[in-house]
């Protein structure tokens, strides 16, 4: 699975809601990914990560969904659940496509 993002649709939505808006959705898209990808590699249901993390499914599904942001305490659970590292690149914005 990939995240791509697509600068000439970016550019556009950004002259209508600013640069911050576009680059807080793509951040968001980059995480859903990422959750996503993790989980599938791991062959596990949004539910079972639900219950690994003591959340509801539906909490799952908004995150990788990117209609809500993981807290502090959220990322740590997803990352020991995962078993993956918790890495902060804030330079994403320079990869074009970041492949999960």
């Amino acid at each position: 699975m990939s995240f791509t993002s697509n600068d000439d649709f970016n550019k556009q939505l950004a002259e209508i809601v600013g640069n911050y808006r576009v680059k807080e959705l793509e951040q968001r898209g980059f995480l859903a990914a990422q959750i996503m990808s993790h989980r599938r590699k791991k062959n596990m249901t949004q539910q079972e990560l639900a219950t690994a993390i003591n959340v509801a499914k539906s909490t799952i599904g908004r995150l990788e969904a990117g209609l809500t942001q993981p807290n502090y305490k959220t990322l740590l659970a997803l990352s020991d659940a995962l078993e993956t590292p918790l890495i902060i690149d804030a330079n994403h914005g320079h990869h074009k496509t970041a492949e999960i």
